[in-house]
């Protein structure tokens, strides 16, 4: 019961949270101070409430025991554990909860690294606040010049406080590395936003979507400068990525996989939240997922590209991209080609929106209508083939509304498209 009511409560304020999107950025400035006030609050509430329909939290603590012990958590899987005798009650309870326990972990060096150090003597109190700390001290140095922007809108976001200070999902790592990322980027510190590129998909590879803001700095440069330039982030970005794999080698010489194998087995083995599944099947067609749509999208894209003038052509391309969140879809359709849609696995798109010049609410309702896959079929108390089995009609729902943001997106494009076409046929008849 009390799961449902923090469910409620959270579609409730997410409702609540669509209406201040839309405010203008001259409000932002003046509620600033306050929503600094309500996002934290709401972070130092959910530390203390238990997580909601989630297990993951349980294998983070147990793996970050084991690298305290020096064992490692690539060579022995928590079920190797199970015939121990000496462990004590809350041990064998936190082994009970691990989800896979025939598995060993998939997780990167840093992260188990990360868990180790957050993870003392079991406490996810000391996790969460670890979460709180370094989100607050990198958002708070990214934000502090831009209080007019939408960039608040990321701290009050009530599912992302959710997924992570109450389900603990280390998502946040990637988020509060990317306000770095993102601020070297801007301050065109290239090698650096390349070192933190790196360590972002060593974390987790779908941090690979960052990639793409580097498009626009490639853009605008020749070929000579364009090679210098590929030379520098390809060199900072290796040693981002691969420098924790080296220090773990060093502290466990024996590893040989770093849950590559696992995370392959995963994805083959694996779906989950496939929601276009049942919207395809309508058609009387197999899953395309978002393929036709991510087509569709990069053709508006190109055509865009080609109707505007020649002159400052690719610095209005980059312009219009970010005003209407061209990078976001990239990401989006990007990620829902996956087998597996974990609703927190979208959360790394959250700056993306934030940092966009267009205060569109489809992004966030695109982002939050995941939360519906954990209407499971086991928690409804229907018949269910496997545990996180979701009935088709909340599959569907799902793709109805993402289908709907989707076309109303295009539409959008489609009127951008109609005004530069009109534009050019003005100018050349004049």
């Amino acid at each position: 019961m009390f799961e449902w009511i923090l469910l409620f409560i959270t579609i409730l304020l997410t409702t609540l949270f669509f209406k201040v999107v839309r405010l203008p950025n001259q409000k932002y400035k003046k509620y600033y101070n306050l929503l600094l006030i309500l996002g934290f609050g709401f972070r130092i509430i959910c530390i203390f409430l238990p997580p909601i329909w989630e297990d993951d939290w349980a294998r983070y603590l147990w793996e970050g025991d084991l690298i305290r012990n020096h064992i490692s958590p690539y060579e022995f899987p928590p079920i190797y554990f199970f015939p121990n005798s000496n462990l004590d009650s809350f041990s064998k309870e936190l082994l009970s909860k691990i989800n896979h326990p025939e598995w060993t972990t998939i997780y990167s060096p840093f992260v188990l690294f990360y868990f180790s150090i957050f993870t003392y003597s079991f406490s996810v109190f000391f996790l969460k606040c670890s979460y709180l700390l370094f989100e607050s001290v990198c958002f708070f140095l990214f934000s502090k010049h831009n209080r007019k922007s939408p960039v608040i809108l990321y701290w009050i976001y009530p599912i992302l406080v959710k997924e992570v200070y109450i389900n603990m999902h280390f998502e946040i790592i990637l988020l509060f590395f990317f306000w770095i990322f993102s601020y070297y980027l801007k301050s065109k510190m290239i090698f650096r936003s390349g070192f933190v590129f790196g360590i972002l998909v060593h974390t987790k590879f779908i941090a690979m979507i960052y990639g793409i803001l580097f498009l626009p700095y490639f853009w605008i440069r020749n070929l000579k400068q364009r090679g210098i330039l590929f030379v520098s982030i390809f060199v900072s970005f290796t040693f981002g990525f691969f420098i924790f794999y080296l220090i773990y080698l060093i502290l466990y010489p024996n590893s040989s996989d770093f849950g590559f194998n696992n995370l392959q087995r995963f994805g083959e083995s694996f779906y989950f939240n496939q929601f276009f599944e049942p919207f395809w099947k309508y058609f009387f067609t197999i899953n395309l997922r978002s393929f036709p749509f991510f087509s569709q999208l990069i053709l508006l894209y190109f055509y865009l590209y080609l109707l505007l003038p020649k002159k400052n052509r690719k610095i209005r391309f980059i312009l219009l991209s970010r005003k209407y969140h061209f990078y976001f879809y990239i990401g989006y359709f990007a990620l829902t080609l996956f087998p597996i849609l974990n609703p927190w696995y979208f959360l790394i798109l959250i700056p993306i929106i934030t940092i966009s010049r267009s205060k569109s609410v489809l992004p966030w309702i695109l982002i939050s209508i995941l939360q519906v896959s954990y209407l499971t079929n086991v928690r409804l108390n229907l018949p269910s083939l496997y545990f996180y089995q979701i009935s088709d009609p909340i599959l569907l729902f799902e793709a109805l509304v993402s289908v709907i943001c989707i076309f109303l997106y295009f539409y959008q494009i489609f009127i951008l498209l109609y005004k530069i076409s009109n534009i050019s046929n003005i100018a050349s008849k004049g």
